[in-house]
């Protein structure tokens, strides 16, 4: 049944053009993960406060502005929603090796650009959610989600050696180039989708209209058990990724006295895993059910985080070898999660409300990688990195128990109807 389903998205000409173009722009994303942050510590010599700050600003847009974006998202089109996305990001990152070119490139450029770059990112991931149940029928849904999640595994371990390579080779601010750029080819692929997308339904307009479709989409989250400890659930996990994700650069460079193509290396080759996770996470998840198989990625994953403080305990070698094998097991985790949480709430949420859903939630749940590296960076100062990685396995671990409390365990391959978002 799984092979049958795989083959028929395959020959689904629009699915395969609109998942070309994302796996383009998320292997230049994470370019950027190495690149950013290796700019602000390379060239204008930030520590894990300056960093952290430099992520955080990335994700802050989803929390101020996911919720509103999801009403308009759910008023209009999504398709010209995700072009705007990407020609902003295209220009936005591409103002960074202009004006590095022009030697006029400043720190608070730097921290514009990541607020900017959030925005459009917000725009960008509402629509595509929104966006992917229109194109496909629902028994598709874990199978393309199944496939995002190996292009995003792919791009992992490609992108963040190509990033530190990049990086080595041609200084943080030219390596930054390959992400905007990735985001002009994603736009190009979308221009040639040909299915035509449903018109919206149409809404009333004015500020009280929009406040009570924000209201709405308020109640559809969290009046809906599910979904509302789904939400709890990543909000928890995505603050201990996005603590680690952060710091773990810093603690290459300083603590471990890592170069750019060592972090690369280390963070990359350990991303290797991510691939497995991604090609398997369809059997595991079929295996253990959609609920216990994000039990399972939690527990695992708060191991990998509690296994970096080890790092700093021998040589270079040893430090190289213990971040690879935590990025192993981390990186396993993270797409059966994702085919878990995102196939969980399109399948109980009708896509006339994914906007507003994804709206409500992504404050919490992307909103937490915005809280995560802030969180991470003081702990970092306070105690230490090492310290960073200890409360991020607690985070983890903790997060098992909104699955738990929402008997989110208890669903295996589909939403049953009274959990399911009623408009």
């Amino acid at each position: 049944m799984v092979g049958k389903t795989r083959s028929v998205l395959f020959r689904n000409r629009d699915f395969a053009l609109l998942w070309s173009g994302e796996t383009v722009s998320l292997l230049g994303s994470e370019i950027s993960i190495i690149a950013l942050p290796s700019l602000a510590v390379l060239v204008f010599g930030e520590g894990a406060l300056g960093v952290g700050l430099l992520v955080a600003l990335q994700w802050i847009p989803f929390v101020l502005l996911a919720p509103l974006m999801g009403v308009y998202t759910d008023r209009l089109r999504r398709r010209p929603l995700m072009h705007l996305a990407n020609v902003g990001r295209f220009v936005t990152l591409g103002s960074l090796p202009l004006l590095a070119a022009l030697d006029h490139l400043t720190l608070t450029h730097l921290y514009v650009v990541a607020v900017v770059k959030g925005v459009f990112d917000v725009v960008y991931q509402l629509a595509y959610q929104a966006y992917l149940p229109q194109l496909l029928e629902r028994q598709d849904l874990a199978d393309a989600n199944a496939k995002t999640q190996l292009s995003r595994s792919l791009s992992i371990v490609f992108g963040r050696s190509a990033g530190g390579a990049l990086v080595a080779a041609t200084g943080a601010a030219k390596a930054v180039t390959a992400d905007a750029l990735s985001y002009l080819l994603s736009s190009l692929a979308l221009l040639s989708v040909r299915s035509p997308e449903p018109a919206p339904a149409p809404a009333r307009r004015g500020l009280a209209a929009t406040l009570e479709d924000l209201r709405g989409g308020v109640r559809l989250t969290f009046d809906n058990r599910l979904l509302r400890n789904l939400t709890l659930m990543a909000a928890f996990g995505n603050t201990a990724v996005s603590m680690v994700l952060a710091m773990v650069i810093v603690f290459a460079y300083d603590d471990l006295g890592f170069s750019a193509g060592q972090v690369g290396l280390a963070l990359g080759a350990g991303g290797v895993a991510v691939v497995a996770g991604a090609v398997l996470s369809r059997r595991i998840t079929a295996a253990l059910g959609l609920g216990r198989s994000l039990i399972f990625t939690h527990l695992v994953l708060g191991l990998a985080f509690a296994l970096l403080p080890v790092a700093d305990q021998g040589g270079k070698t040893f430090a190289i070898v213990v971040l690879i094998a935590s990025q192993c097991v981390s990186s396993f985790t993270v797409p059966i999660a994702n085919v878990g949480i995102m196939t969980l709430i399109q399948k109980s949420t009708p896509p006339q409300a994914m906007g507003r859903v994804g709206g409500v939630a992504l404050p919490f749940v992307w909103g937490a990688n915005a809280l995560g590296p802030l969180l991470g960076s003081a702990i970092s100062a306070a105690a230490g990195t090492p310290a960073t990685f200890l409360v991020a396995t607690v985070l983890t671990w903790a997060a098992t128990v909104w699955i738990v409390l929402g008997s989110v365990h208890r669903l295996a391959d589909d939403v049953p109807e009274e959990l399911r978002v009623a408009v």
